[in-house]
C-alpha cells in the first residue's frame, strides 16, 4: 500500500505587501493573522472564513489564496482548493508550491494526468523539489505506470535519502511489478529510518507472504498490529499467512478480528469461508462466502470458491451456476473451465465437458490444476494415452508432488503400462508414505500381474491408512478397485 503524504509543507514562508488602501490593509492583515492562528489550531472552517474576509477587504496576494486553498484541502473541499491554487498561480506563475498542491488535489480526485502536468511544472521550476518527484511517483503509480513511478521515487530518494515514505512507496511499486525481493529491500530501509512505520511493516509482511515466507510475514504483520491494534487489514493479511501455513484455526481467529474492524470488507468473509471449508465446516463456509457476495456482487473469486464448495458436495447444478457467474465477471479465471467441465462430466454432459476441458487447456497449458482436471477427464473418457501425456506434464512441473505421480500411475495402469505404473506409485509413496490410494492402486496392479504377496501387503496397508489425513491427496476420485481391474483386464 502507498503512503499518501500530504503535499503541504506548512504555510508558505514569504509574504508580499497587500496592494490596498491603508485601512483595508490593516483589516486584511488582521484577518490573515487570525486565519493563520486558526489554521495552526486545526480550525480550518474558521480559517477559510477569515482568509475570505481578508480577500473581501482587498487582499490580492497569491499567498492568501494559497493558504485558503490549504484550509479547503484540509476540509476535503478539493474543488475550492484547486480554484484557490489556480488563482494563486494566476497571480504568481512561478509559485512552485501552488503547482505541487494543485497537483495533489487533482491526484486525490483521481485526475492523475492533470496531477502529473502540475507536478512536472513544479519540477521544471525547481529541479531539486523532492516532494514533487515523490508526488508525481504516486500519480504514475495511480495510472499503473510502475516504471515511471519507480524512477520518480528513486529521484526523490536521491534528493532526500532520509525520507522513509519514498522508500515505502517505491517498495510498493516494485511489489506491484511482482518483484517482492526488491520491494523488501525498500521496506527494510523505510523501517530503518522509522522503526515505528506501521505501513512499511504491513507492506513487508505482504511481500514476504508472496515469497512464501509465511513466518516472516506473520512477524511483520504482528508488529504492525502491535503498533496499531485496530489495523483490520493487518489481521486479514496475517490470517492469510496462517492459512498458508496450514493453521486454519489461527487464520479464522484473525479473520474474525478483521471482520469486527472492517465489517464491509468482502475479502475477509471469502477467505474465512475457505478456511472453514478446509476444516470441513461446509455450512459456515457457504454462509461466509455468500456474505462476501452480498457485500460485493461482482466478486468473481467468491463465486468461484462457492462453486468449488458446491462441486465438492456433489451439487453440480449450483456449482455450474456459480462458475458461470464467476467467468462472466472475470474470463481470466481459466481454471474454472476445468472445474465446470468436471461438473458437466458428472452430469453426463460429455460435449459440454469436452468443450470446457479443451478451452481450459488451450488457455493455460501449464496450470497444474488444469492438467490434473483434463487428465482425469481424458482418463474417464477412455483416452488413456492423452491422459498419460497430460500427467507426465504435471509430474514435470511438480516432481515432488505425490498426487501427480499417483495420477500418472493410475493412467499408466489403465493404459496397460504396468511396470511404469508401479514406478510412479513407488515415487508417490516415497514422497508421501501415507498416501493410501497409491498403496491401493499399486496393490491392484501387483495382484493383476500375479504378485499376490505384494498386493496383499499394499491393500492391507491402504485399509489401515484410509481415513487418516494425508499430505498428497489428489483432486480426482479415489481408485475404484473393480473398475481398475476390469479396465486392466480388457487390455
Amino acid at each position: 500500500m502507498l503512503r499518501l503524504k500530504r503535499v503541504t509543507l506548512g504555510l508558505a514562508a514569504t509574504f508580499i505587501l497587500w496592494c490596498v488602501s491603508s485601512v483595508g490593509a490593516q483589516t486584511a492583515d488582521h484577518s490573515v493573522e487570525l486565519a493563520n492562528q486558526a489554521y495552526r489550531r486545526g480550525e480550518y472552517q474558521r480559517a477559510v472564513a477569515l482568509f475570505s474576509k481578508a480577500i473581501s477587504a482587498g487582499a490580492s496576494d497569491p499567498d492568501v489564496f494559497f493558504r485558503r486553498g490549504l484550509a479547503y484541502e484540509r476540509l476535503g473541499n478539493f474543488g475550492e482548493a484547486a480554484n484557490d491554487y489556480t488563482r494563486a498561480i494566476g497571480l504568481n506563475p512561478g509559485f512552485t508550491t501552488a503547482y505541487n498542491n494543485r497537483g495533489s488535489v487533482y491526484y486525490r480526485q483521481g485526475g492523475y494526468d492533470k496531477a502529473i502536468v502540475d507536478f512536472s511544472k513544479a519540477i521544471e521550476l525547481n529541479p531539486s523539489y523532492a516532494l514533487a518527484y515523490y508526488n508525481r511517483g504516486n500519480a504514475y503509480h495511480g495510472k499503473g505506470d510502475f516504471d515511471r513511478s519507480i524512477a520518480d521515487f528513486s529521484r526523490a530518494i536521491e534528493l532526500d535519502p532520509h525520507d522513509p515514505d519514498a522508500y515505502n512507496n517505491r517498495g510498493w511499486a516494485f511489489l506491484r511489478k511482482d518483484n517482492p525481493a526488491k520491494s523488501i529491500e525498500d521496506f527494510n530501509r523505510a523501517i530503518e529510518l522509522n522503526p515505528r512505520y506501521t505501513l512499511a511493516y504491513y507492506n513487508r509482511g505482504d511481500a514476504r507472504l508472496r515469497t512464501g515466507d509465511a513466518d516472516g510475514s506473520i512477524a511483520d504483520l504482528s508488529k504492525a498490529i502491535e503498533l496499531n491494534p485496530e489495523y483490520g487489514l493487518a489481521y486479514f493479511k496475517r490470517g492469510n499467512a496462517y492459512f498458508r501455513k496450514g493453521d486454519s484455526d489461527k487464520a479464522i481467529e484473525d479473520y474474525n478480528r478483521a471482520a469486527r474492524i472492517k465489517p464491509d470488507f468482502a475479502d475477509i468473509y471469502n477467505n474465512r469461508g475457505w478456511a472453514f471449508f478446509q476444516k470441513g465446516s461446509v455450512a459456515q463456509a457457504l454462509r461466509d462466502i455468500s456474505k462476501a457476495i452480498s457485500i460485493n456482487p461482482n466478486f468473481a473469486k467468491a463465486y468461484a470458491n462457492r462453486g468449488c464448495i458446491h462441486k465438492s458436495k456433489g451439487n453440480c447444478r449450483l456449482a455450474i451456476e456459480d462458475f458461470n457467474q464467476a467467468l462472466q465477471l472475470n474470463e481470466q479465471l481459466e481454471e474454472l473451465y476445468a472445474e465446470r467441465g468436471a461438473c458437466y462430466l458428472e452430469m453426463n454432459q460429455a460435449a459440454e465437458a469436452q468443450r470446457d476441458m479443451e478451452r481450459a487447456l488451450s488457455v493455460n497449458p501449464r496450470s497444474p490444476r488444469i492438467l490434473l482436471a483434463v487428465g482425469v477427464f481424458k482418463e474417464r473418457s477412455g483416452d488413456y494415452g492423452q491422459a498419460v501425456e497430460l500427467f507426465y506434464r504435471l509430474v514435470s512441473l511438480n516432481p515432488k508432488d505425490a498426487a501427480a505421480h499417483y495420477n500418472l500411475g493410475v493412467a499408466l495402469g489403465k493404459k496397460g503400462s504396468f511396470s511404469d505404473a508401479i514406478r510412479e506409485f513407488d515415487a508417490a509413496l516415497r514422497l508421501d508414505p501415507k498416501h493410501w490410494e497409491a498403496h491401493l492402486a499399486r496393490g491392484t496392479v501387483l495382484e493383476f500381474i500375479g504378485d499376490r504377496t505384494g498386493a496383499q501387503a499394499d491393500i492391507t496397508k491402504a485399509l489401515a491408512l484410509k481415513g487418516e489425513r494425508t499430505n498428497g491427496r489428489s483432486l480426482r476420485d479415489p481408485v475404484d478397485l473393480d473398475r481398475l481391474r476390469s479396465t486392466i483386464g480388457e487390455k
